[in-house]
């Protein structure tokens, strides 16, 4: 199956010298600019689609071209047994046999491509490659790439992904994925790259393997000098994603073990950290005014004593170093319960007593799949999709928290702790939990930002005054924001509501309505949806509909008996 686009001419008539491209957008509203633009972005996303269909194309009729011209030269037999043995003996040593017909299709095809396009050789034949992956593997995703409905980065990550997916599973992989973006608004890469990895490992577990076995074997790291900052030197590095989280949560955590009186800025203080590990410290060393020693006092004014020209300079004495003779392994092992001395705001005590907090992340699970009834994946915050056996054996050493969605009633009617609950700012931890596992990043259309490490904002904003007339501290009130779109929403003409099904809607200025949450941990984990309350008048029309199937059934049943076969 290979998808195609119709021909239409490209060619058109050029401007007047005179015409302004800018002009027609210049008098244009904030409504008609932001419709402009992404009505542009959609057909950006269609010409590169045509883009890759062409690409894919010419690489086909270079290829046919090459392999007419050798078999006109050579028509592939050999004219004895010696020339079959030679040509063997050439294949094993790993010389081309078909190196004197010069270069073959696709090398041409990349050379015109890169001419054509003004890019390298390297970018023209990922063109190529990604151009034939869409008619062939991904034809129905690439229709929504045709219509608009993603980017070519989204397209990118859904050919990224499915890259191990066998041929036979492909097309079962490919229409789900097509079908669930049409399903859907359009989504961040985040939420989008989860929603792929639900499919790949729903249709394709064998594959999550293969990815995960390749991810162990290319790991590496590079620091190699900054081409463009000089003084600077870039580190570049490709790690398992499950190590990648350690790795990022202990800098984290070493940067945070300063006081707040630091006045380094955050990124400069998980460099520090990583060059701390690199020192063998656990730790990072604090330069507030507390902790760095004042420099020395000197006189500027009063010389120093000369020292006579032949006095001899002794040498310096070797300064001790105590080295602890240890022979217990218990004192050289940190002990996990042993209590974590947290820095405060108000540093009194030196830096080496000050002990950094303990790296954290968050992982989402079934229970289910955690005592092994199933095989489903996991969420491992800001970083996408685990398997399960890879949940369960990070789960072996974790601090677990059960969540459960709770009463999904009014709790002024059924719980009076929790009524208390919902009429103060803070939400609780098991709140707190409920709600980020819900999500994978902030709501905000478009942002990627880890929804563990954002903020709660009140859909309906809290009255500090009087919490009984303001929103509640409930989960339907609730929804994660990075703190970027939390000012924006709280103070710009940004309007937000959420319905009783948890769906974030975004209203902007300029009257433009978006979906903030297209795809959410709710769909990853079916346990955490939640049900509207009951109603009056939803159980009314239920009741209907029940006496109305009955009815039929009745009416089924007695012509059945009243016309016994045959008709």
């Amino acid at each position: 199956m290979a998808f195609e686009f119709g021909t239409i001419d490209p060619g058109g008539d050029l401007p007047d010298a005179e015409f302004d491209v800018f002009e027609p957008l210049d008098g244009l509203s904030a409504e008609a600019l932001v419709s402009t633009a992404a009505y542009s972005a959609s057909m950006n996303a269609a010409n590169t689609c045509r883009t890759l269909i062409a690409a894919s194309l010419l690489h086909e009729q270079r290829e046919e071209e090459y392999l007419l011209r050798r078999s006109d030269i050579h028509s592939g037999q050999a004219r004895s047994v010696d020339d079959l043995l030679d040509k063997t003996a050439q294949v094993v040593s790993g010389a081309d046999p078909y190196e004197q017909f010069g270069p073959n299709g696709f090398e041409q095809a990349t050379a015109e491509l890169g001419a054509a396009l003004t890019i390298t050789a390297a970018e023209a034949r990922d063109l190529i490659r990604t151009g034939d992956a869409m008619r062939y593997r991904l034809p129905l995703t690439g229709t929504t790439l045709a219509c608009g409905r993603i980017d070519l980065r989204r397209f990118m990550i859904a050919l990224k992904r499915t890259d191990f997916v066998d041929e036979a599973t492909m097309p079962i992989v490919d229409a789900a994925l097509a079908e669930a973006i049409l399903a859907r608004d359009p989504m961040s890469t985040t939420r989008f790259t989860a929603l792929v990895d639900q499919i790949v490992h729903r249709h394709a577990p064998d594959a999550v393997k293969r990815r995960n076995d390749q991810a162990e074997r290319d790991r590496g790291i590079n620091i190699r000098p900054d081409r463009h900052q000089p003084g600077q030197s870039r580190i570049t590095g490709h790690f398992p994603h499950t190590d990648a989280a350690a790795l990022n949560a202990q800098l984290t955590a070493m940067a945070k073990g300063a006081h707040v009186t630091d006045p380094r800025t955050l990124p400069q203080r998980r460099a520090d950290a990583l060059l701390a590990l690199a020192h063998g410290r656990q730790t990072l060393d604090c330069r507030c005014a507390d902790c760095t020693p004042p420099p020395a006092e000197q006189n500027l004014d009063t010389p120093e004593p000369a020292e006579p020209a032949d006095a001899a300079t002794p040498d310096p004495e070797p300064t001790p170093v105590a080295v602890p003779a240890v022979t217990d392994t218990a004192a050289t092992e940190p002990d996990d319960n042993a209590p974590v001395s947290e820095p405060t705001g108000d540093c009194t005590c030196t830096c080496t007593s000050c002990r950094a907090p303990r790296p954290t992340y968050h992982i989402v699970g079934n229970l289910t799949t955690l005592v092994g009834l199933d095989n489903e994946p996991g969420m491992l915050d800001g970083h996408g999709l685990i398997d399960a056996h890879t949940m369960r054996r990070l789960f072996a050493d974790a601090v677990h928290t059960f969540i459960t969605t709770g009463v999904r009633t009014d709790p002024a009617d059924a719980d009076a702790r929790a009524a208390a609950a919902a009429s103060t700012y803070v939400p609780s931890k098991k709140l707190q939990a409920l709600v980020r596992a819900g999500e994978l990043c902030c709501t905000f259309p478009g942002c990627n930002q880890p929804v563990w490490t954002v903020d709660l904002d009140h859909t309906h904003p809290y009255d500090h005054r009087h919490p009984d007339r303001g929103g509640k501290t409930l989960q339907h009130n609730l929804k994660p924001l990075c703190r970027f779109h939390h000012r924006i929403k709280t103070f710009s003409r940004w309007r937000d509501s959420q319905d009783e099904y948890l769906a974030v809607w975004f209203e902007a200025p300029t009257g433009h309505t978006y979906l903030g949450n297209p795809y959410t941990g709710r769909d990853l984990f079916a346990s955490l949806k939640t049900q509207p309350p009951d109603h009056p008048a939803r159980q009314r029309l239920t009741d209907e509909r029940d006496h109305r199937t009955d009815t039929h059934r009745r009416q089924q049943a007695e012509w059945d008996t009243n016309n016994p076969p045959p008709f």
